[in-house]
């Protein structure tokens, strides 16, 4: 796994102030790399309002997986894992009687 073995990635902006041009390649390339891999990609943090505005005109608030606190982040990660875990069982055969 490119990751180093980390399925999941919860990207925390809270004590970011700025992002520029490669900050913002930076996040493209990090949810690309977990995205391809089937893992999760998740911001949380993005608080300070140079960011938010930067986030929102990029457009990447449509693309990217934004969660407003950590606590939400992890739950969110977490809540889809168990989905694909659920989605990925198949069903037991029945004995027949």
């Amino acid at each position: 796994m490119k990751n180093a073995g980390n399925k999941n990635l919860i990207l925390d902006l809270s004590a970011v102030k700025y992002v520029d041009s490669s900050g913002l390649s930076a996040i493209l390339t990090g949810n690309r790399l977990w995205t391809e891999e089937g893992g999760q990609f998740v911001l949380t943090g993005v608080e300070h309002p140079s960011v938010k505005t930067l986030i929102s005109i990029s457009r990447l608030d449509s693309v990217l997986d934004i969660k407003e606190n950590l606590e939400q982040a992890v739950k969110w990660v977490m809540m889809q894992a168990l989905r694909s875990q659920l989605e990925n069982e198949t069903p037991a055969e029945e004995d027949e009687v």
